[in-house]
């Protein structure tokens, strides 16, 4: 049971210092990646995407929760999606952050 404990406290500590060390590093957005306000709206991007629904990505676009990150933008990565290839990112010098794509910030 002790082991059991132990090995949770070293995940749990091995997944704050990822989050740490991964707000210590600027990266720079690049053109064309779509972004949301939460995670949840990323996936309905995507699944409008894959639907080539293009109606209702606007509208979804439409609401300014969901948009294309302009290039060129300073962020740090604050969370990554273990195995869906999105990443939560803030700007540099902002408080808000948001969900995108790992490719969209290099």
């Amino acid at each position: 049971m002790r082991a059991l404990s132990m090995a949770m406290v070293l995940v749990m500590v091995l997944i704050g210092t990822t989050t740490v060390m991964a707000q210590t590093t600027v990266y720079t957005t690049q053109d064309g990646y779509i972004a949301a306000t939460s995670e949840d709206l990323l996936d309905k991007a995507i699944s409008y995407l894959g639907a080539k629904d293009t109606v209702a990505l606007q509208k979804l676009m439409d609401t300014q929760m969901v948009f294309v990150l302009k290039a060129g933008m300073k962020v740090y990565i604050t969370e990554r999606g273990i195995f869906s290839g999105k990443i939560k990112i803030r700007p540099v010098g902002e408080t808000f952050e948001v969900w995108t794509f790992r490719e969209a910030a290099k």
